[in-house]
């Protein structure tokens, strides 16, 4: 088929514009995520190409075909639900075959492929019972066997892993990209969870109230959001935001706040250069503030920022670290560290050093990034 299209795509029930000039591509092979809150319009948008709802406007292609108009069934799409959608009077074979019956496929092949999908999935010991029978997680694995049995043009997952536990996620997103690896078809998957799109997705394309914010890969939206909003819900924890006034010094860029004066890399001066004087939002992300003595730069007092210490949270791989800013109203802030703080710095003040060269700024009015918003 190669690539899905999806162009200027609209959907509004009554007054609601769940979708709003949506347009974006999957090219043939790539697994594609759509993230964003609740509500945000992705599972329409999902909904949508599966022929599920008809779009108000735009237009959704296979390849060069045009599939507005046609029906869910003739649109060769393959779709797991977060509700597995599996029936609970078949069993786990009738369940796994249901749509090659449906199609009326010969039953030495509906079985050798109903046999090959359970077996990737380690389910073939299951074969017979019954849906409330099984876990969770082989509910999960009936669903993505139906799903590999097909033979689809399209491959859509309506935040398939949200109904399991933490545990089982981790086998379940790697019984997703076995589904894929073993199809190689232009795939589209719907989730709320940031962290599970980072883990899966070729690309991310970021929604927020029926709009498309940004798409691009995950080190892209990391490293270059466009805008605050994918700046402060891509990354866990998320995005500290500071309000800072830009100012010149001398020949120094200075962003100043009542908690501290970072300076700011000479690189930056020429894109920032018709801000100064202005009141911006500073970004920084967690793990770029260092204990200084661990820091990969140089530290001084134009790059440190001061704290206390309200909450440490031991994590596998160092800790997570909650602070207030030292001024008359303070404001909360993440630092992450590589190693274990002692409790002993709980309430207590201590400095922080700020990899300047990885902040973002953004207009407080746009909301739009000025160093990564073109």
């Amino acid at each position: 088929m190669g690539r899905v299209t999806v162009e200027n795509l609209v959907k509004r029930f009554r007054e609601k514009v769940a979708v709003d000039d949506v347009s974006f591509e999957v090219n043939d092979g790539e697994f594609l995520v759509l993230v964003g809150p609740s509500g945000c319009g992705k599972t329409t948008t999902l909904r949508l190409l599966a022929g599920l709802e008809a779009a108000t406007e735009g237009e959704i292609r296979f390849g060069e075909r045009v599939v507005n108009r046609v029906r869910p069934r003739d649109r060769n799409v393959a779709m797991v639900f977060q509700d597995y959608a599996i029936f609970p009077h078949m069993t786990v074979y009738d369940n796994v075959a249901y749509g090659l019956r449906s199609r009326r496929t010969p039953r030495a092949l509906t079985h050798r492929r109903v046999m090959e999908a359970t077996r990737k999935f380690r389910i073939e010991h299951l074969l017979w019972r019954k849906p409330r029978q099984l876990s969770g997680g082989e509910r999960q694995r009936v669903a993505l066997s139906r799903a590999m049995v097909r033979d689809a043009e399209l491959y859509l997952y309506d935040e398939p892993l949200s109904n399991l536990d933490a545990q089982l996620r981790h086998q379940a997103r790697e019984d997703v990209l076995a589904l894929h690896e073993e199809k190689r078809r232009p795939s589209l998957y719907v989730t709320h969870d940031q962290s599970e799109a980072m883990a899966l997705g070729d690309r991310i394309a970021v929604m927020r109230d029926g709009r498309l914010e940004q798409i691009g890969t995950g080190h892209e939206l990391y490293e270059r959001p466009r805008n605050l909003f994918v700046a402060f819900f891509i990354g866990t924890p998320s995005m500290n935001l500071f309000d800072v006034e830009l100012r010149l010094e001398g020949e120094r860029l200075v962003a100043s706040s009542g908690a501290f004066r970072l300076r700011l890399p000479d690189e930056m001066r020429p894109v920032l250069a018709g801000h100064v004087g202005k009141r911006l939002r500073l970004g920084i992300r967690p793990e770029d503030l260092h204990v200084p003595r661990m820091a990969p730069f140089p530290v001084n007092q134009e790059n440190t920022l001061r704290g206390v210490v309200n909450v440490i949270e031991p994590t596998s791989a160092g800790s997570t670290t909650y602070l207030s800013t030292l001024e008359a109203e303070p404001r909360d802030f993440v630092a992450t560290f590589k190693v274990r703080m002692p409790s002993t710095y709980l309430d207590k003040e201590v400095p922080l050093a700020v990899n300047a060269r990885n902040v973002h700024l953004f207009d407080p009015e746009t909301e739009l990034s000025l160093l990564h918003g073109a």
